[in-house]
């Protein structure tokens, strides 16, 4: 007995001590709860969401304009277009144009007390709240439509306490300045139905090409259920899934007493019956237009301290002004030739893509397209502004700018275009790395023509010479490259950047959108000055103030003398050279640079001349596939788009301006020593070595070649070869200039030549070479 009793004291401290531990978490959970409640009510903006419910409804639209003139100080604008939200897809109605069937599902399905809270259900919010602490589902749920009209305005979705009681707070002030129909209208207008429609006005026209008041019951249970998850609930995409939403949606309009059992079990049995999506027609937003929007949605965002999403509703609704940098005849060539499908006959049928960007020098974007074909929708993929490999098109702004701006090279210094190294195959063969295009090997070759021809053995070279710490730091440093990765756990282990395939070769592991390469290319026209880019130069709002002034920073990436030797070896590309079937040199002076990506999945040109920089860019918009040999070249579409741009720039009658030269020589090297060029230089048995380069002044070659050797072939003549090492290599490899060089010349001879003939020849080889004869 005495037993049983110290039991139940026993028992009766364990409740004492676990309800006291119940208590001190409430305490901590309410004081929590406190603190969160005053930290979040001090930081909502109340101002905001009252201008975004005001701009939502009115819908006012923006007006784009660009400039008329070319003098930046006397900016004259003219009106480019008119863009409303509607061109989201949505059009306003009224609560009372909103039929009754709409509403009904809504509030079924939804807010059943909408119209009895202050705009919070705390009982469902509470219960939201122990199934997000307790349960299995990670998210709190419980949100009223007002509680929707907030997150729908804002586009704040984040996840999170702080966020629920943000929203909370919000919803109550909307509830004390607003109507329940004039929260309800905004709601229905606003709320996403999927395929970039806003509202049930153009839901309902999309989907069942009706008007919204004319929608049956199981049609507009249809739209009720798309809300939850557009694209999980797509009738195009998903219509099983859609279908069976729907009929969730009847059974809360039942539960909730809004339909009886035999209309329930009537509409569940109508089939989804959405609209052919073929018998749509629509307007959209440009390629310009929607990348304006985005420029200015987000840096709107930062200034008001408010979501992109909702910066992007009050542009669309606010009747603010956006000047912008487009030249509308750039645009137009633009539009007019990627729209053309004639122009890409393979693309069309195969998908292949395209894309374009063309800039000022001074990086204002002036046309921009995002795709081949008729533009298929809003906030589609632009190709333009999606990161992809540069390749190649990165080796001049990595490897061959900051080779020259540091002194350790110039235009005619000599690199020996041989394997860089060797790696055994999974077979046990040795294979030389990196390789060529075309696979092939010249031997020795200037620094010009290894640009020239996009040799990857000699950019390799060049990497070691700088350093990967050196050239990581540079590209993010000047040229904003903040894609590149130092150290990331990948899906098949750890990557990085700082190694020579992302560097040497432009096989970045995310890649830079030819947006951003456009841009880090106007440092060569731009004498070595790099711009930040825009497409918008200010912001006005609707009453004309200005809300915000895009102006341009400039930084000095690289010497004027750089800059302007770099424009001269990129000319060479052009004439000679990787890019030479361009013709656009034969009207104004053309630089760029190629790159085409492992397997040939991406091929980019980025090229300038003294006037614009345009990139292009051709490849499969997921990166698949390689690009065929039958489509189109990506460089024949940038020379026609860029003939016919630049019949507009520069008109009949005027001077052709060109690359500046201004503080640089134009002196005679030889092309195998990168020296002085001499008389033994002549004698090469591949005709003349001479070549003509451009160095910074007093800067230029000084030294006499010694290289070349003279000696005797077989039949008696004099010719010079060239006095380097033989190569040594695991493998054969050929290189072009092997036969030239002494040592296999000797080599060649011994097995026709008696040893006293190669001793003697040897000999006077020696003697020649002492005296430099």
């Amino acid at each position: 007995m005495l037993h049983g009793v110290l039991y139940m004291k026993t028992g009766k401290q364990i409740l004492k001590i676990l309800a006291l531990i119940l208590l001190i978490c409430v305490t901590l959970l309410l004081l929590v709860l406190l603190v969160m409640i005053i930290y979040a009510k001090g930081n909502v903006s109340y101002e905001a969401d009252e201008a975004l419910f005001i701009s939502a409804k009115e819908n006012k639209g923006v007006k784009l304009y660009y400039n008329a003139t070319p003098d930046k100080d006397k900016y004259t604008a003219c009106e480019l277009c008119t863009v409303t939200a509607s061109s989201e897809r949505r059009s306003w109605l009224s609560y009372d144009e909103i039929g009754d069937n709409i509403k009904r599902a809504f509030l079924s399905a939804e807010d059943r007390e909408f119209f009895d809270h202050q705009g919070v259900n705390f009982k469902r919010t509470a219960y939201a709240a122990l199934n997000y602490a307790f349960g299995s589902k990670k998210r709190f749920g419980g949100s009223t439509i007002t509680q929707q009209v907030i997150k729908n305005i804002s586009g704040d979705d984040e996840f999170s306490l702080k966020r629920k009681i943000n929203e909370i707070l919000r919803a109550i002030h909307i509830e004390d300045v607003y109507t329940k129909e004039e929260i309800f209208e905004l709601y229905l207008n606003i709320v996403p139905m999927g395929n970039s429609v806003l509202g049930v006005g153009c839901a309902s026209n999309l989907y069942f090409n009706k008007e919204a008041n004319e929608l049956t019951v199981p049609e507009a249970a249809t739209l009720v259920g798309i809300t939850n998850a557009p694209t999980r609930y797509d009738p195009y995409k998903n219509p099983e899934a859609c279908l069976a939403k729907r009929n969730r949606v009847l059974y809360a309009m039942l539960d909730y007493g809004e339909i009886t059992e035999d209309e329930y079990a009537t509409y569940t049995e109508a089939p989804l019956s959405v609209r052919d999506k073929s018998e749509e027609t629509r307007e959209y937003d440009s390629w310009f237009a929607e990348t304006v929007f985005g420029d200015a949605s987000r840096d709107l965002a930062r200034k008001l301290s408010i979501s992109q999403n909702a910066a992007r509703i009050l542009l669309l609704s606010g009747g603010y002004s956006i000047y912008t940098t487009v030249n509308p005849k750039i645009q137009n060539i633009l539009d007019q030739y990627f729209e053309d499908e004639s122009n890409f006959p393979y693309a069309i049928k195969d998908g292949l893509n395209y894309s374009m960007v063309v800039s000022d020098i001074h990086g204002n974007i002036l046309g921009i397209v995002g795709g081949v074909g008729n533009k298929s929708g809003n906030r589609v993929i632009n190709a333009a502004t999606i990161p992809r490999p540069p390749a190649s098109a990165l080796k001049p702004l990595a490897l061959y700018a900051p080779l020259i701006e540091s002194g350790l090279a110039d235009w005619s210094s000599v690199f020996d275009d041989t394997p860089y190294t060797f790696y055994k195959s999974n077979e046990g063969e040795y294979v030389d790395y990196p390789k060529n295009s075309p696979d092939s090997y010249s031997g020795l070759i200037t620094l010009a023509d290894a640009l020239r021809l996009s040799k990857n053995s000699v950019a390799a070279k060049i990497y070691d010479k700088l350093g990967k710490e050196r050239i990581f730091k540079h590209l993010q440093k000047s040229f904003g490259m903040t894609e590149l990765v130092e150290s990331e756990k990948g899906k098949s282990g750890m990557i990085t950047d700082k190694a020579l395939s992302p560097l040497a070769l432009g096989q970045l592991s995310h890649g830079i959108s030819l947006r951003k390469l456009v841009n880090s290319y106007t440092c060569f026209p731009g004498d070595g000055m790099l711009s930040t880019q825009r497409t918008y130069i200010s912001i006005c709002d609707a009453e004309g103030n200005t809300v915000i002034d895009n102006e341009q920073a400039s930084e000095r990436v690289f010497t004027k003398e750089t800059s302007r030797i770099m424009n001269k070896m990129l000319e060479g590309v052009v004439k000679s050279g990787t890019a030479r079937s361009i013709t656009l040199d034969e009207i104004v002076p053309t630089a760029g640079k190629t790159g085409t990506s492992g397997n040939s999945r991406d091929k980019l040109f980025i090229g300038y001349t003294p006037y614009i920089v345009a990139g292009i860019w051709c490849g499969y918009n997921d990166s698949s596939r390689s690009v065929g040999a039958q489509a189109i070249s990506h460089l024949s579409v940038w020379d026609s788009v860029m003939k016919m741009i630049h019949e507009e720039i520069v008109k009949d009658g005027e001077s052709i301006m060109r690359f500046s030269t201004e503080g640089l020589e134009y002196l005679p090297y030889c092309m195998d020593s990168g020296k002085l060029f001499c008389d033994t230089c002549i004698k090469d048995p591949r005709n003349s070595r001479l070549g003509y380069g451009y160095f910074v002044n007093g800067k230029g070659p000084r030294d006499i070649c010694d290289i070349h050797v003279l000696c005797e072939n077989e039949e008696g003549k004099t010719v010079a070869l060239l006095d380097i090492p033989t190569r040594d290599f695991p493998v054969d490899i050929v290189v072009c200039d092997s036969e030239y060089i002494y040592s296999s010349y000797i080599e060649k001879r011994e097995e026709v030549l008696p040893p006293s003939d190669y001793e003697y020849n040897n000999m006077i080889f020696e003697e020649k070479k002492r005296l430099r004869i």
